[in-house]
């Protein structure tokens, strides 16, 4: 789309340039007036806003919401593992809010289950027994057969091959006697050639006796003896070996009985300590409206069922912004306010504070929570656990400062000002040195004076003054010699 102006006149053209030409004139010239002192008294309509510079007693403080908790209590958890299942049902428990003494009457789990395994254990644990007593039996026949070996067969065998090998030295010696004497009588021709020869014969065969008796005797105790004894004692390692097995399963067996004779006593939780029953209903299913503590709900090994807080060491856990997590310093003093008693006022001290943020409370929320643990000091009798509470942390103290509203505070460039009446009814703006603030005043180290009036809002007064030139300016200024 094209846009076509209209035709004018060069008589045209010439006004409508000298009317184009007094406006902007006159823009500029009321812009100009802009920056001329305006007299604040001057008494019209509409007089600024103002704030007196005071001085007086300061306080800074971060406000938070925290949870009252007791700073010992005591948890009871389940300790009975689900065997097969998805976890042990509670029977009986007693009533939230309950007043308990040590050893009193707290939860009753389902031990069904359990003492069905208890009978079948039971006879596992018998029947590995048995076992144990046979292999002890076998262990302790093989060791006897091994001595038996050593002290009986063996020494027979020995001591029956020693006496062949006895007898055959002697029927050696007397062989060998004989054929001596018949040398000398065949010297004299009173015995035969052929008689002579059956006497070396006679010795020649008791020296091959004599022989072999002795080769038996060795190889009975070089060989036949190894062979035997390993034999034996591999028998008793084996018999060792399967005792000691069988052993360990029973113990296995009896451990397992043990422990299920342990889960079913566990059934019968007690308080193991005075205290006030608060049942551990925390978690996503107890803030989707669904009790995760109650009769006839499932609860698995190790999970925490009731706290025992004890009354008299309270504290609140207060969720700080990580903006002024920094601010906040163990051993600060802190004002607490419960809301079940408007009325009155708790004190207590910031013990610790988290290193790390906190589960968020809104899902997939951004915002990022630190723990602050504040013990309250001399807790009342009807404070509980689980009470809303609002702290204040005193970050900051002071018994005189001078303190201006936030609203009279101007920022620019890192610099802070503060726009201050004269007599003569012009505004001027001073440089100021900002200390602590709080939700409603801050603190002026240096540039305003106690009883002097500052502008609210001084923004929109800022085109009436001239901001002063910043200490690094005038330096400059005063290096180059076009300073004042």
């Amino acid at each position: 789309m094209k846009i076509r102006l209209p035709k004018l006149s060069r008589r045209q053209w010439i006004i409508a340039g000298s009317v184009f030409a007094v406006i902007l004139a006159t823009s500029f010239t009321l812009r100009a007036k802009r920056k001329t002192p305006i007299a604040w008294n001057s008494g019209s309509a509409s007089q600024p806003l103002m704030a007196e510079v005071t001085s007086g007693p300061f306080k800074q403080e971060v406000l938070e919401r925290g949870e009252v908790q007791s700073s010992r209590s005591t948890e009871v958890r389940c300790e009975v593992a689900a065997r097969g299942s998805a976890g042990v049902s509670i029977i009986e428990i007693v009533p939230e809010g309950t007043y308990v003494k040590e050893g009193d009457f707290l939860i009753k789990l389902d031990d069904s289950l359990l003492q069905a395994d208890l009978n079948q254990q039971q006879i596992a644990s018998n029947t590995s027994r048995a076992s144990v007593v046979e292999a002890q039996a076998d262990y302790d026949s093989a060791k006897l057969s091994l001595n038996e070996y050593i002290n009986g067969p063996f020494r027979q065998d020995e001591q029956a091959l020693e006496s062949d090998e006895f007898v055959s030295q002697e029927d050696l010696r007397r062989a060998e006697e004989y054929f001596r004497y018949s040398q000398k009588l065949a010297a004299r021709n009173y015995v035969t050639e052929v008689q002579l020869e059956a006497d070396r014969f006679a010795v020649e065969k008791a020296r091959k006796s004599l022989a072999v008796v002795r080769t038996k005797l060795e190889v009975l105790r070089n060989f036949t003896k190894v062979r035997n004894l390993k034999q034996y004692q591999a028998s008793v390692e084996t018999s060792e070996a399967r005792l000691r097995t069988r052993e360990n399963s029973h113990n296995l067996d009896v451990e397992r009985l043990e422990k299920i004779k342990d889960y079913i006593a566990k059934c019968t939780i007690t308080a193991p300590a005075a205290g006030q029953v608060i049942y551990a209903n925390d978690g996503p299913a107890a803030a989707n409206g669904d009790p995760i503590i109650a009769e006839g709900k499932l609860v698995r090994e190790r999970q925490i069922l009731v706290r025992l807080p004890d009354p008299k060491q309270m504290r609140v856990l207060a969720r700080i912004n990580e903006a002024r997590i920094d601010q906040v310093k163990k051993g600060m003093q802190v004002n607490i306010s419960v809301d079940a008693f408007p009325d009155g006022e708790l004190h207590g001290v910031v013990q610790s504070v988290g290193e790390y943020p906190l589960p968020a409370l809104i899902p997939y929320s951004t915002v990022k929570e630190y723990s602050a643990e504040i013990e309250i000091q001399n807790p009342p009798d009807s404070l509980r656990s689980g009470m809303t509470a609002k702290v204040a942390v005193e970050v900051a103290s002071m018994e005189d400062a001078v303190q201006v509203p936030l609203q009279a505070v101007l920022e620019r460039d890192d610099r802070h000002f503060c726009l201050v009446p004269d007599h003569n009814g012009s505004i001027e703006a001073r440089e100021v040195e900002l200390g602590p603030a709080n939700d409603s005043t801050v603190v002026i180290k240096k540039g305003v004076s106690p009883s002097e009036n500052v502008f609210l809002a001084p923004q929109n007064y800022e085109d009436y003054v001239t901001l002063p030139p910043s200490s690094t300016t005038q330096v400059a200024a005063a290096s180059t010699g076009t300073g004042t």
